[in-house]
């Protein structure tokens, strides 16, 4: 029972770590378009897909996400990877709504699913310094953007840590041992979480204080592939109305 919980602790922290990480290994055209486009281009996409409980609307929207995705160069099995935990979530929790009205359970899971793929499509393609820099030319208040930043800078290192600890103490192991054993050592692994958390805490901050805690704003201007995205975003919007 203690290895299960060991290995689901281990699986979710991997899971969520690489959910935050933005994909710099393959470039995409997406990656070229100005990030307060895709920035308002995920907003719309969202909110058209949590907006209704029309079966038509929601599939049109993660169609047309899908089809975005593959056309600009994105991994869809890597999307597929980072948004499944969730997908499976939603629908495990509408399950019960499900049996009476299947309808209701594929829609629900679908909007959960068309939201996390246009949260990718931003993430995987945009660096988090870049998203704040989009929310900062948007007139978002500093303080509002500097605890999104402090916390996402603290959040990924954090997951990672976690992940270490885990991996070091299977390592070290050479029994299985008693089920006493194993509690106190995770007691001994939580401790030593809780205690880097800490430093790991304090360092982010120096190093922020260090580099410059100021957001540049954006002051480019945009380019003609901006443009053509935001087309592509009110055709979808335009389809998703006449629907």
């Amino acid at each position: 029972m203690h290895e299960l919980l060991e290995r689901t602790i281990k699986e979710a922290s991997s899971y969520f770590q690489n959910f935050l990480l933005h994909e710099y290994t393959k470039r995409s055209a997406l990656h070229e378009v100005d990030a307060r486009v895709k920035l308002i281009a995920t907003i719309v996409f969202v909110v058209l897909a949590v907006s209704t409980f029309t079966l038509e609307k929601v599939l049109m929207v993660f169609i047309f996400l899908i089809v975005i995705s593959a056309v600009v160069g994105l991994s869809l099995r890597r999307i597929a990877e980072r948004i499944w935990l969730f997908t499976l979530f939603s629908f495990i929790v509408v399950l019960p709504f499900a049996i009476s009205s299947p309808t209701y359970g594929v829609t629900f899971t679908l909007r959960v699913a068309a939201s996390l793929v246009a949260i990718q499509m931003l993430i995987m393609t945009t660096s988090f310094a870049e998203i704040c820099s989009a929310l900062r030319s948007f007139k978002v208040p500093a303080i509002f953007v500097s605890a999104l930043w402090l916390a996402y800078r603290y959040a990924v290192p954090m997951f990672r840590e976690l992940l270490s600890i885990l991996l070091a103490r299977e390592s070290r192991r050479v029994s299985k041992g008693s089920h006493m054993e194993v509690w106190r050592k995770g007691g001994e692994a939580v401790g030593l979480f809780f205690l880097r958390s800490f430093e790991k805490a304090e360092k982010v901050q120096l190093a922020m204080e260090a580099r410059g805690e100021a957001i540049v704003h954006y002051r480019g201007k945009l380019k003609m592939l901006d443009f053509v995205y935001a087309v592509i975003v009110g055709f979808t919007a335009f389809w998703w109305v006449i629907i």
